[in-house]
């Protein structure tokens, strides 16, 4: 197989195409919502058709990436339906939908597939540049999961299968760890605000030591990385924090900070000698968050 049309040529859609071009795979058609010529046009080393959703010419690349934001992938799948060659092996590329979204009536799995880069795509260059090394989650039928992998190991990155009725916690755990914790150094840098440290300083500061710990994480587990308040049990440092928390009046802040001090406290093991102290933290967790209801 050495022919691909990409459905929908945004950033991800533009980055699969560039990640393709350069691996050895002929771009044989970008198909966009009204034909427009895409900004990455250029970039590629082959000849290709432009063509729009409602067209009704062939598509007839053997492999077909389909790009699209979450809720029109059923709509574009069916309007390219009879317009895909017979055999071609089709992947979207969300994180939480499965591959079942494509199959129609009277369709086998086996050539449809969900093929979801696990990084953040800014722009298509630079997205298609990080899929060296990046892991592809890969889901779906046979044919399209043995594709999918031979997709990957050309892009330079690394697997991982996923069943399909996993798929939404698959994609939920990543949304905690790069969508969310972007929400939660908003909130780290707005307490840094209100405790009167400079915005781009406090954003540096806070970057250095989230770095300092997801590189603990790197060497060892997650309750041996686990550093600081919760990690000591020091309950008079939490009950300083739940103070001004409550001075500075941010309900959201508060809430943010209780619910991962509950999951902080879950990493530290119960032993003989922190048996009585891990149970007063978890008491006055619970009645600070009890009293925010």
């Amino acid at each position: 197989m050495n022919q691909a049309a990409i459905i929908g040529v945004g950033r991800v859609g533009g980055a699969f195409a560039l990640a393709l071009d350069r691996c050895g795979f002929a771009v044989s058609e970008l198909v966009t919502r009204d034909g427009s010529i895409p900004s990455i046009a250029d970039d590629l080393s082959h000849a290709l058709r432009l063509s729009d959703i409602g067209s009704s010419s062939q598509i007839d690349a053997e492999i077909v990436i389909i790009a699209v934001p979450d809720p029109s992938i059923r709509e574009v799948m069916a309007a390219i339906r009879t317009r895909v060659a017979e055999g071609a092996i089709i992947f979207h590329t969300s994180g939480s939908l499965a591959s079942d979204v494509l199959i129609g009536t009277g369709q086998t799995a086996r050539n449809y597939g969900s093929l979801h880069p696990l990084i953040a795509i800014s722009d298509p260059i630079s997205g298609s540049t990080a899929f060296s090394g990046a892991y592809f989650c890969i889901e779906g039928g046979e044919e399209a999961v043995a594709i999918g992998r031979k997709l990957v190991e050309g892009f330079g990155g690394q697997e991982l299968i996923v069943e399909t009725t996993k798929k939404p916690l698959y994609h939920a755990a990543a949304v905690m760890s790069a969508g969310h914790l972007i929400a939660l150094h908003a909130i780290a840098m707005r307490l840094f605000a209100h405790a009167g440290i400079d915005a781009s300083t406090g954003k540096e500061a806070l970057l250095a030591l989230s770095q300092s710990a997801l590189r603990n994480l790197g060497t060892s587990s997650a309750e041996d990385a686990l550093t600081g308040t919760f990690a000591r049990l020091d309950i008079e440092t939490f009950r300083r924090h739940l103070e001004s928390l409550d001075a500075f009046g941010d309900e959201i802040s508060k809430d943010v900070y209780l619910d991962l001090g509950f999951a902080s406290l879950g990493l530290v093991p119960e032993t003989p000698e922190n048996s009585v102290a891990r149970q007063e933290f978890a008491q006055e967790l619970n009645m600070a968050k009890a009293k925010g209801k």
